[in-house]
């Protein structure tokens, strides 16, 4: 029954997480559709290279979530065990992760002058394009902060498994976003301009709304009371003890960021390695020509497709383990790591399934150029195969920012992109292109093999441990 019931827990949490992801690609699709609509195919290549260069420096910077995922997840398993309203929640490191969001954000926008002059050099774009380009970014990354508030506010939350709160801030502000750029764009007629204000607009808009929620879910929400009698709660006989705490000098020492600075340093240099790995397929892959360019450009639809489902369920996982470490709770957080296996397993034999039975389809869907689909043919088994292996390292990223172990993380993306990705590269120099995704798998596995390897080392001990205590 406890199985049952944690099972569900799980599916509970993933589904609004996975639905949330799922509605991403609906906005990059309108976002292409309005751009090449504007009349001069340079107005989206330099647009198109902004959103790509920002896309990229977030990405990189997404420790912020999960650093702060797994810790609230600990928090949010450690106060659910007292029945003191006051103590149920725990500001301290969301606080300090949106000073660090702060504190990153405006070092982003500063060096943000220098970045885009290198790339502007580096694209050698025509005049339009350049323009198109310093536009988009400018505007885009002057919101740096508030773009990092809400990796920070949206890991705060699924620690806190507020999951449904997450999918419609997500999905509303998507739609919002595809509502702001028709309007910007083509009713206002503000061009590459309008789009970047739709996103900036909604990203605060997000960022309000994540705060609203977080503050009704704090003091009216989980104490059942009307949003009415919410702020009688902030007189100073209610403040938690930890707001408390935070007027306090003390609060601002470095020694107490420590953990959350050693975590999020750990996750950057395990995103570094990671992202020089997909970049090389890309670019290496150009270097092959204009055909394995494309093939590697549609075959990335299937690793996106992958990352959407499976993102999610891991998403949920880091909530129900953090929550179980956070309680100390040793047998349902082992418990919670088999369950998590299998609906991991069960997600990636689908998405194998219908990668097998629709591959030629899919393809079919992204391009018209019967060429290409052709010449993607031998990549079949490789991509059935990529959900198959693959999903071990996200349930097993999920199972670990849950622990906030981010340092075996760390280690594992070494030693998978050395050890794997790179060496299954040189072992297949010969396939060319289809080296490259044969090197992309081997990393992946090998994430799973490492990670796998140390969290059955764990198990081993806690074995020990139980074996040896006396009955």
């Amino acid at each position: 029954m406890l199985r049952s019931a944690s099972s569900k827990k799980l599916l509970l949490l993933a589904l609004p997480l996975i639905l949330a992801n799922l509605s991403q690609p609906l906005l990059g699709l309108v976002d292409t559709a309005v751009l090449g609509h504007l009349g001069d195919a340079q107005l989206l290549a330099g647009a198109a290279v902004g959103t790509f260069l920002l896309s990229q420096i977030i990405w990189l910077l997404g420790f912020l979530r999960m650093s702060i995922s797994g810790l609230a997840a600990q928090q949010y398993g450690a106060f659910s065990l007292t029945q003191e309203p006051a103590q149920r929640v725990w500001f301290d490191e969301l606080a300090r992760g949106l000073i660090c969001a702060l504190v990153l954000g405006a070092g982003l926008y500063l060096l943000s002058a220098p970045l885009l002059a290198w790339i502007q050099s580096y694209t050698e774009l025509p005049t339009l394009a350049q323009s198109s380009l310093h536009t988009y970014f400018s505007i885009r990354v002057a919101n740096a902060p508030i773009i990092l508030f809400n990796l920070v506010l949206i890991g705060w939350m699924v620690g806190h498994q507020r999951t449904k709160q997450v999918m419609w801030i997500q999905i509303i502000g998507n739609l919002t976003n595809i509502v702001l750029n028709l309007t910007l764009v083509f009713g206002f007629d503000l061009s590459v301009a309008g789009l970047a204000y739709a996103t900036v607009i909604t990203e605060w808009l997000m960022c309000i709304a994540s705060i609203s929620m977080i503050y009704r879910y704090v003091r009216g929400r989980e104490q059942g009371l009307p949003c009415s009698a919410i702020p009688a709660l902030l007189r100073k006989d209610n403040i938690p003890s930890s707001s408390i705490r935070m007027l306090s000098p003390d609060w601002f020492r470095l020694a107490r960021f420590y953990r959350l600075l050693s975590l999020n340093r750990d996750l950057f240099i395990r995103s570094i390695f990671l992202q020089l790995c997909l970049a090389f397929v890309t670019y290496q892959g150009a270097r092959y020509g204009v055909e394995a360019a494309a093939i590697n450009a549609l075959l990335m639809q299937f690793f996106v497709i992958i990352a959407l489902g499976l993102d999610g369920i891991a998403n949920a996982i880091e909530a129900l383990i953090g929550e179980a470490q956070g309680q100390s709770d040793q047998r349902q957080k082992w418990q919670n790591i088999g369950i998590s296996f299998m609906w991991s397993s069960i997600f990636a034999l689908s998405f194998a399934i219908i990668f097998a039975l629709g591959f030629s389809d899919i393809l079919g869907l992204l391009t018209n150029q019967t060429d290409i689909i052709v010449a993607a043919q031998p990549y079949y088994g490789l991509i059935v195969a990529l959900p198959l292996l693959a999903h071990w390292c996200y349930c097993l990223d999920g199972i670990y920012i849950g622990l906030t172990r981010a340092d075996v993380m760390r280690n594992s993306m070494f030693v998978s992109a050395f050890a794997g990705f790179f060496l299954v590269y040189w072992l297949t120099l010969g396939l060319e292109n289809l080296g490259l995704w044969y090197a992309l798998l081997a990393l992946q596995t090998m994430r799973g093999l490492t990670l796998g390897g140390h969290l059955w080392w764990l198990y081993s001990k806690r074995l020990n441990r139980l074996a040896n205590i006396p009955t």
